[in-house]
Formats: C-alpha cells, sequence, structure tokens
C-alpha cells in the first residue's frame, strides 16, 4: 500500500521538477532567440537602409513581419526536433556515406584550367578526393561481404542505365583531351551511382527511400544555412551583383536558386498534399517561406522558371489544385478586366515589372546569349563535328576543350548537362542516361496513377515527380544532373526504382492469384 500511495507522489515530484526545468530554460532559450532576431533586424538595416531608395521600407516590412515569423519559428522548432528525432532512430549505414558525398562537393575555392592543369591534387581537391576515397572502399569491403551483394542491382533496372553511362565515360578515357581528368570523374560518378544500387540492394522498402530523401533535403538546408550565415559575415561578397552567393564553401547563386526552390516545392506538397493528411504544419510553412525567399534573393531566372514548372505540375495532379485554381481565375477575370478597362497602362506596367525581373539588369546581348551560355553550346558543338562519333573525352571536353580556348577556364561546366554529354561523349553516354531520365518520369507517373501504392507512396511520389520536373528543366541551363554528385536525383531514381520493381511483383501477384 505505501508503494501505491509514493508512487503517485514521486511521479507528480518529478513532473513538477520538469515543469520548474522547462521553465528555467525557457528564458534562456527565448533570451537567445530575441538576440537572434534583434541582430539579423540591425543586419538588415545595415544593409538595405542605405541601399535603394525603398531600402528604409523595406526593413520597416521585415522589423513588421519578424513577430509572426518568431512565433512561426516557435511552433515549427519541436516539429523540426521531431523530424530530427525520426531520422536519428533510423540511422543506418549508407547514411554516412551519403553525408560523405555531400561533403565531397563543396567548393573552398575557384581555379581556371591552368591552375587544374598545373597542380591537380592541391589541398582543397583532397576535400573531395578522400571522402570519395572511403565512399568507395566501404562499398567494396561491403560487397566483399555481400552486406549487402549490390552488384547486381548496380547492372539492373534504372541504377543499371546509370551505370552504363559511367561506363561509357570511362571508355572516353582513350581519346580525352585530358585523359586523367575523364578517368577519375568517371569513376568518381561510378561509385556514386555503386552508392546508390547498393542503398537499393539493402533499402527495406518504402521508408528507405523516405528516409533518403530526407536526409538528402537535410543537405539542401544546410548549405541554405551555411549561406545566410556567410551574409552578414562578408555582406558584399555574399550579395555579389545583388544575388544571393555562398562564400564559404563557394555556392554560386544558381545552385543557391535551385536549393530554395527545392525546399519550397517539397513544402508546398506537403502542406498541400494530394494523397493524406498535413502533418508538421508549422514547420513546412517555415521551410517554405525560407526556401522561397532564397530562391528570390539568388535571382536565378532558371529556377524561378523550373520551379513554377514544377507547382504547375503539382496543380495538374491534384483534382482539388485544379479546382481552386479553375474557380480562382474565373472570379479574379472579371476584377482584372475592370481595372485593365479603368487603367489602360495596367497592362504596360505589369509587362515591364515581368522583364524587369527577367533582365536582372542585363543587357539585351547578355539575355539574347543566355548569358554568354549560346556561344559556349556554339563552340563545343563545332568542336564534337571534328569528332562527332566518339566525342572529346567526358567530363574533360567542356571544361578543356571548349571554356579553356574561349578564355573562360574558372568556369568548371558548360552550364547545361546535355551539351556536356554529347560534347563528352556523343550519343553513346546520351543514350543511357537518358534513358534513365525517360524511365524515372514514366514509374513516378504510374505511381501517382495507381491504386497499387499506398497514399504515402503515392504523395512522395507526386513530391518527386514535382522535383524531377524543376531539375530537368534546369539541366537544359545548368550541370544538375550528370556532375558529381546529383544527391536528389539519385535518390528520385532510387525511388522510381522501388516504383519500378514494387509495381511488378504487384502485377505477377495478381497474375499468379488469377492463375
Amino acid at each position: 500500500m505505501s508503494y501505491s500511495v509514493l508512487e503517485p507522489a514521486k511521479l507528480e515530484r518529478t513532473r513538477e521538477d520538469s515543469g520548474r526545468a522547462v521553465r528555467r530554460r525557457s528564458p534562456l532559450w527565448l533570451l537567445l532567440l530575441f538576440i537572434l532576431v534583434g541582430f539579423s533586424i540591425a543586419v538588415g538595416v545595415s544593409l538595405l537602409a542605405g541601399s535603394s531608395p525603398f531600402g528604409v521600407l523595406i526593413v520597416a516590412a521585415v522589423i513588421g513581419m519578424a513577430v509572426p515569423l518568431v512565433i512561426l519559428m516557435i511552433q515549427a522548432a519541436p516539429e523540426a526536433l521531431a523530424n530530427a528525432r525520426v531520422l536519428a532512430r533510423n540511422w543506418t549505414w549508407w547514411h554516412p556515406l551519403w553525408f560523405f558525398i555531400f561533403f565531397s562537393m563543396l567548393v573552398f575555392r575557384i581555379r581556371d584550367v591552368g591552375e587544374a592543369k598545373a597542380n591537380p591534387l592541391d589541398a582543397y581537391a583532397m576535400i573531395r578526393i578522400l571522402p570519395e576515397a572511403f565512399v568507395s572502399l566501404t562499398l567494396i569491403v561491403r560487397l566483399i561481404l555481400k552486406k549487402p551483394n549490390w552488384l547486381g542491382a548496380l547492372f539492373r533496372g534504372i541504377p543499371g542505365a546509370m551505370a552504363i553511362y559511367c561506363l561509357v565515360c570511362l571508355a572516353t578515357t582513350a581519346w580525352s583531351v585530358n585523359a586523367s581528368w575523364t578517368a577519375y570523374k568517371s569513376l568518381e560518378f561510378l561509385a556514386d551511382v555503386s552508392l546508390l544500387a547498393a542503398i537499393v540492394a539493402s533499402a527495406e522498402g518504402f521508408f528507405t527511400y523516405k528516409n533518403l530523401v530526407d536526409w538528402t533535403l537535410t543537405f539542401y538546408g544546410l548549405s541554405l544555412v551555411g549561406v545566410w550565415i556567410n551574409l552578414p559575415i562578408w555582406p558584399t561578397e555574399a550579395m555579389d551583383g545583388g544575388r544571393l552567393t555562398g562564400v564559404i564553401p563557394v555556392e554560386a547563386s544558381n545552385s543557391v536558386g535551385t536549393s530554395g526552390g527545392v525546399l519550397a516545392i517539397v513544402a508546398l506538397c506537403r502542406l498541400l498534399p494530394v494523397f493524406g493528411a498535413v502533418k508538421n504544419r508549422a514547420w513546412y510553412l517555415l521551410l517554405l517561406i525560407f526556401g522561397l525567399v532564397s530562391m528570390v534573393l539568388s535571382k536565378t531566372r532558371n529556377s524561378e522558371a523550373a520551379f513554377i514548372f514544377a507547382v504547375a505540375l503539382i496543380v495538374l495532379l491534384s483534382p482539388r489544385l485544379r479546382r481552386i485554381a479553375l474557380w480562382g481565375s474565373v472570379a479574379i477575370a472579371p476584377l482584372v478586366t475592370v481595372a485593365i478597362l479603368l487603367n489602360n497602362r495596367l497592362l504596360g506596367y505589369a509587362w515591364d515589372l515581368v522583364l524587369s525581373v527577367a533582365e536582372r539588369d542585363q543587357s539585351d546581348a547578355a539575355i539574347g546569349s543566355l548569358s554568354g551560355r549560346t556561344a559556349w553550346w556554339a563552340y563545343g558543338i563545332e568542336q564534337l563535328m571534328h569528332h562527332p562519333f566518339t566525342g572529346l573525352g567526358a567530363y574533360a571536353a567542356g571544361r578543356f576543350a571548349v571554356l579553356g580556348k574561349l578564355g573562360v577556364g574558372s568556369a568548371a561546366m558548360m552550364h547545361s548537362d546535355w551539351i556536356e554529354i554529347l560534347i563528352g561523349t556523343s550519343i553513346w553516354g546520351l543514350i543511357p542516361f537518358a534513358g534513365a531520365l525517360i524511365a524515372a518520369w514514366w514509374y513516378l507517373y504510374r505511381c501517382i496513377r495507381s491504386d497499387v501504392f499506398s497514399p504515402d507512396q503515392r504523395q512522395l511520389g507526386l513530391e518527386l515527380f514535382a522535383l524531377l520536373g524543376m531539375l530537368t528543366m534546369h539541366s537544359f541551363f545548368n550541370d544538375e544532373l550528370s556532375w558529381h554528385c546529383p544527391l536528389l536525383y539519385f535518390a528520385i531514381l532510387g525511388y522510381a526504382e522501388f516504383v519500378r520493381v514494387h509495381r511488378k511483383t504487384q502485377l505477377s501477384y495478381a497474375l499468379e492469384r488469377r492463375s
């Protein structure tokens, strides 16, 4: 009896003690939060107040939004921690390897073609090579131990198409304009594809791929947080040309825009799910704002256009959003018509606004050449015509045979996956690479439309379908899919492979039952 009496008392004391501890900690957290907000406002005032005629108004608007934003951050923090705990509980062998791949992608210096040729293995290059070497060694050991035996998965299905592409790239070493560069880059990309195959071979179903996607999105978030941390430390460099840019590590405005767009698309999909219910509303609303602001400040036109395209895909595949878009257009159309009739200059103002965003203070010549890309591409195709059946060497053709000769050796890539692959490998690398992309589109669409898959599986399929739309559109103007290492694209390919195998298994099971 004494135990039953004393136990509730101890339980009450425990609750009171924990409540007092929470109350003791709360002022500290609130104090740190308000210090952070105050510091951000001060930085905003110093950066914007004198930067434009409307700088003070912009700062005033930011301060006005600070209070609801702080409230949203307080609500989102527990949801973010819950998501982090889910990732921590499901930590497995491939998580650190995936992180090492991400770490090896970080850039800490920019060098031109001459420096790359003279000293290809400088200290910064080792930051890239050592994590990749550790991943490769781990994969070899796990293959020997058959934990898992991933070699079969490497040459089957969608990863198999990517593996064939890597072997074609490796074959071009024999005639490459820079053989050692082609050999290393091809082997590096093959190691990345091998890690994807190992994850596919060891996957325990849908949750593995959901975990893989969330872990990958974490890297996008961390990279953007790093960019924003750079802003108060190096304000001039971080707003290079008025565009948000990463300083340390180096992250181009295009990359910042892509990361912001990716986070915004995922947040939008999870705030307006087609399948299932909304979860962690405050966290994803905060993520949506963070992604959109980062994308807008990067002033990356192709990321903004790709984001709009991805949103259009989401609307088309969602009956509820289609109805909202239809009836919203019907409701707004009369108001717009009346406004135009009352002031016929509105269309001109709107058109000028669109042009100002698209031009980004560039000349007509720069816009017409897509910031110089068309000249690079034309010269690249001209060089390819001298070697139409072989290409000039994967990963080396663009940098050494085109950009170096054009005097833009500081650019590392051709700013188009398709031109890069074509001039490097001719059509032989283009065929398997495009095949993997088309297969991913097809199987993700089948996942969304098929009742064979659960609502959670179809919802993830929709998110990845929209992200694939953004990456595909972006790939025509940047190297998003073929350069070390497209982690998000690989996660999408992995889930598409899961859909392919799962659907095939379900259809075989249905045929067996009928027979």
